[in-house]
This record gives C-alpha cells, structure tokens and sequence, in this order.
C-alpha cells in the first residue's frame, strides 16, 4: 500500500468504534443534563448534549462518504458499558452522592477528549483522501475543543463547590 492510499478496513473499523463512543457520549451527555443539580450547567450541558449529537451525525456522513456503516454489536457494547459505569461502590443506593456532579464532568470531558482525538485523525489523513472534508473536520475540531474548554470550566466551577462547599466564581468564556 503506498503512502497515499487509506486502509479501508482500518478506517471502517475506526469509524465504527467512535460511532459506538459517540453514541454513548451522546446518552451520558443528556443523562447528566437532566440529573444535573446546578440549573445553569444543566442547561450548559443540555445545549452541549444538542451540539455532540449533531457532531454524531456529521460522523454518520462522514461514515457514508466512505463506505463504512454503524456496527450494531459495537454500538450496544458502548451503551451498555456506559449504564454500568453508572454503578459505583459509594456505599449510597437510593440517594446521589455530592461528587457525582464532578465525576460525570470529568467522564464528559474524557469522551470528549476522545472525540477530539478521532477528528484529529481523521484531519490528518484528509488532505490525502478526498473523501474526507477538510472544512468538515476543521469546524468540528474547533467546535470540540470548545466543548473541552466549556467542560473543564464547569468542572472546576462544580468541584470547588463540592470539595469546599462554598461556590467557585463564574467565569465566563
């Protein structure tokens, strides 16, 4: 294979395994959205939740632009590993415990991170495979690394608040 020719099998596969994290990103962004205790970062995160799913949908074009298609086995797989990554050993049943607010940040921030990373990617390779659009990508790495951005800030508004049990200042952006 030369240089400039793209792995389809390899690309498939690597499409598949970020459709599967983005549709179990998506989900854990809408369920922290409306679990949320804090009435503007819910509505933060529901706006955020809003913007993953539609980057999950520019994914599902980039998937059809070459060849690729969803893995049902993969997509199940994630989402299942997502509701069970739910259960913690926090000794609480019924009641939610105060740092779940920090750690569902932090888990948003880490799918986010690797959502980033699959455009990144794929950015990298585009220039040699037409098939891929450039400004597609471009827009949504820049789009992504502001979800980072807006995710370390409220993780750090909200785990100030929990650590210390006096609010953190807002800082805009």
């Amino acid at each position: 294979m030369s240089e400039d020719t793209m792995d389809d099998e390899a690309l498939h596969g690597y499409l598949q395994h970020h459709w599967a994290g983005a549709g179990a990103g998506t989900s854990l962004f809408r369920r922290v959205a409306g679990s949320h205790r804090d009435p503007e970062t819910a509505a933060t995160l529901a706006r955020l939740a809003d913007e993953v799913s539609e980057d999950r949908e520019s994914l599902a074009s980039i998937m059809k632009a070459v060849g690729a298609r969803p893995s049902r086995i993969g997509t199940v797989a994630a989402r299942v590993g997502a509701e069970l990554g739910r259960l913690k050993p926090n000794g609480r049943i019924l009641t939610r415990p105060p740092l779940t607010d920090v750690i569902e940040l932090e888990a948003l921030f880490l799918a986010v991170t690797g959502k980033l990373a699959g455009f990144e990617l794929l950015r990298s390779v585009a220039d040699t495979d037409h098939r891929l659009d450039v400004g597609l990508l471009d827009r949504l790495i820049a789009r992504t690394e502001r979800h980072r951005t807006e995710l370390a800030r409220l993780r750090l508004i909200v785990g100030h608040t929990r650590l210390t049990g006096s609010p953190a200042g807002r800082q805009t952006s």
